[in-house]
């Protein structure tokens, strides 16, 4: 792998990137690559991930930061430079698990949808929650199609025993939300995830997607018929208005009455904001049927 533009744009040629991206993460990395600090670690953590030996990558996250003031870069950058150096070891790794390219291009992906929500919000290609993207190296999470999955403990109280394994579900920020898409993922996940020859599949959502402000969006909605599929159990009130980002594409800084309004979506929230009421988030599950049955 080269470490400058021609090399990282190789390196992507799978997704769209923006040319301002590919420079930005070419630039960061050639200066990583010259600094003796950050190349130690860069390599470390790529020979690390490949030889699957056990990686602290919060830790590398944080140390990879740290060399923003040194290197003249952002740390948002900084934090997404160790993943691009284990793309292809964790290419390789789909590849030996029998996994099609298809699931590798689209579940990496997400660093793409990443850069661009950084990109929007703080002007600089990286990303603000580099932590996440691990799940994905790791083989636990998976892109089948519009959505993302793994799996995880129930949380609620019945229907189903707390702590069953159940496939969690995420929504990256790809584009709509439609119905023939959703479905074709989760028809694809029953059979990824095992449970092809059972009744039901078990999905759930940990979302503000799921939240009851969103059953107040037209029916043509396709977060409204997103939500729809889930069985609400609990909604979760969120006192740093966390998510407010995605719905706003900018960071809350607590006057509501600054906030956009120009879609449904954005006065359902902006005006619950501003008359003090809660948001936050809802914890759904869809037991879907499956065709077989």
């Amino acid at each position: 792998m080269t470490f400058d533009y021609p090399g990282i744009k190789e390196l992507l040629s799978p997704w769209d990137y923006s040319q301002a991206a590919l420079e930005t993460y070419g630039r960061a990395l050639t200066k990583a690559m010259a600094n003796d600090g950050s190349r130690a670690l860069l390599l470390s953590a790529r020979e690390s991930y490949a030889s699957g030996a056990q990686l602290d990558m919060r830790g590398v996250l944080a140390e990879a930061a740290g060399f923003a003031a040194a290197l003249g870069e952002s740390a948002y950058t900084l934090q997404v430079l160790p993943y691009l150096c284990m793309l292809e070891p964790a290419r390789e790794k789909y590849a030996a698990a029998g996994l099609p390219e298809r699931i590798f291009v689209d579940s990496f992906a997400d660093i793409l949808y990443k850069t661009r929500e950084c990109e929007g919000l703080y002007g600089v290609a990286g990303s603000f929650v580099a932590p996440w993207f691990y799940r994905f190296f790791e083989l636990k999470c998976f892109a089948l199609g519009r959505l993302q999955f793994e799996f995880a403990p129930f949380k609620a109280d019945g229907p189903l025993q707390k702590g069953e394994r159940v496939i969690n579900v995420h929504i990256p920020s790809s584009g709509p939300l439609r119905r023939e898409d959703c479905e074709a993922s989760y028809a694809e996940a029953a059979g990824f995830f095992g449970f092809a020859g059972e009744k039901y599949t078990p999905f759930v959502c940990d979302s503000w997607l799921l939240h009851p402000l969103c059953a107040r969006l037209p029916e043509g909605s396709g977060i409204r018929r997103f939500a729809s599929d889930y069985e609400l159990l609990f909604t979760i009130d969120d006192a740093d208005f966390g998510d407010m980002w995605i719905i706003f594409g900018a960071p809350y800084d607590g006057h509501p009455e600054k906030l956009p309004g120009d879609t449904a979506l954005r006065r359902i929230f902006r005006e619950r904001l501003i008359s003090g009421g809660s948001v936050g988030r809802g914890y759904g599950l869809y037991l879907r049927k499956n065709s077989s049955e």
